[in-house]
């Protein structure tokens, strides 16, 4: 079974003798980006799933979550998208983030445990997206999960300031220092801290073994499976709808600041960004 949406930015197949679901992230050539056009196709992709896994007409027990080719699980949100947002007053940018989240984060409404094969690097709202998946696995590659939004010169968005914390155990020095620093955790670094479960040798055995874990969970009695999550979930998520609200004023804040798009240049150009002062951001 393969289903895909718009325009196929967003495919889903399930494996009936395994009993596993695999959502992938479809845009290669953008290294998956997440753009509102692939978020809407995500989040009704995700409305036909939910249906399907709760009607009884699809038995699944875990799905996999991974992005198209080898190179990237996401990019992150696209760069053009991101720096048009300067030209909106912060009421408006304030609605299209939270919009957007919610989008992607739906993820955390279908019915069984998701397993992210992060196969390349996850950046930005593509960290965000795997760390709201229920477990993870990805190989030894320099760049893993990337929560480099204050290199970029806004707040953490995505429900990351929330889901890093609850990922880690709660709050701590290390929570602080990735967020304060926009720093981006090597394999090695990711699977030492707990955000990952299995760490492999090679990227291309990431998939595999994602797929593998899924299997172990889905070989579990069905209802035990999905009560669990939903017990599990009940207690991460909350507090999470105030964290997307905050962060999501706080990212239109920084949209409307003057030096806004330096840290895209910045990223783009492979150089550290030179940002205005707090009062004088010119």
């Amino acid at each position: 079974r393969l289903f895909s949406s718009n325009a196929s930015l967003v495919k889903w197949s399930v494996d009936e003798s395994t009993k596993i679901g695999t959502l992938t992230l479809n845009s290669p050539k953008t290294y998956n980006a997440l753009t509102v056009e692939m978020g809407e196709a995500f989040e009704q992709m995700i409305h036909n799933v939910r249906r399907e896994l709760t009607s009884g007409s699809v038995h699944v027990n875990a799905i996999v979550l991974t992005g198209s080719g080898e190179d990237a699980f996401s990019a992150g949100g696209n760069v053009e998208w991101l720096r048009g947002l300067k030209d909106n007053p912060v009421y408006e940018n304030a609605d299209a983030m939270m919009s957007f989240y919610q989008s992607f984060l739906c993820i955390r409404q279908v019915p069984v445990p998701v397993v992210a094969a992060i196969q390349g690097p996850a950046i930005g709202a593509g960290a965000c997206l795997a760390i709201a998946c229920d477990l993870r696995v990805s190989s030894r590659i320099p760049r893993c999960l990337g929560f480099t939004f204050s290199r970029l010169g806004i707040h953490s968005g995505m429900g990351g300031s929330h889901l890093l914390m609850r990922a880690l155990g709660g709050p701590s020095a290390k929570v602080n220092e990735i967020l304060l620093t926009g720093k981006t955790l090597s394999g090695e670094e990711a699977f030492d801290l707990g955000l990952l479960n299995t760490l492999t040798d090679e990227p291309g055995q990431v998939k595999n073994e994602a797929t593998r874990l899924a299997e172990k969970v889905a070989q579990q009695n069905p209802l035990s499976i999905r009560s669990m999550i939903q017990t599990l979930r009940t207690q991460q998520d909350e507090g999470l709808q105030t964290a997307l609200q905050r962060e999501a004023y706080a990212q239109a804040l920084c949209y409307n600041r003057n030096d806004w798009g330096e840290g895209l240049d910045a990223a783009i150009e492979k150089r550290d960004p030179v940002f205005g002062n707090y009062f004088h951001d010119k």
